[in-house]
């Protein structure tokens, strides 16, 4: 009896999975979608709370821990420091060194620079605007 019962419990699972998996590629390419725009861009989801300041990122020393400034104010940073670009591609921060870029930040619960996204001129203006 437990051979028959076993051999109808794997046809059942069987069916069930051999019904579900032409339905996951379509999920997946649905889920794909929302996160692009339709210009097929990536769409920046920056937070509401996140203000913005003028960033200058200092030089790197190797005596001392990489440093930033937001509106003129130096603040550390992060050992996760993530930096976002226009097209949302990961920026080092040693590249950005010396620049002085408009971003929107957020800081982590010790007062350091945690992420920045890097503003366009436009998006920038609007932002001021807004506040």
């Amino acid at each position: 009896m437990s051979k028959l019962f076993s051999r109808r419990l794997h046809a059942a699972c069987a069916a069930v999975l051999l019904s579900v998996i032409p339905a996951v590629p379509a999920l997946a390419q649905t889920t794909q979608d929302t996160s692009q725009s339709i210009s097929g861009a990536p769409v920046r989801v920056i937070p509401a709370d996140a203000p913005m300041a003028r960033m200058e990122v200092a030089r790197p020393a190797a005596t001392d821990p990489l440093q930033a400034k937001l509106d003129g104010k130096i603040v550390g940073v992060a050992p996760g420091l993530r930096i976002f670009s226009t097209e949302t591609l990961l920026l080092s921060p040693a590249s950005l060194a010396g620049q002085k870029l408009n971003v929107r930040y957020k800081l982590d619960l010790y007062g350091q620079l945690l992420t920045a996204w890097v503003l366009t001129d436009a998006e920038a203006k609007a932002w001021k605007a807004a506040h």
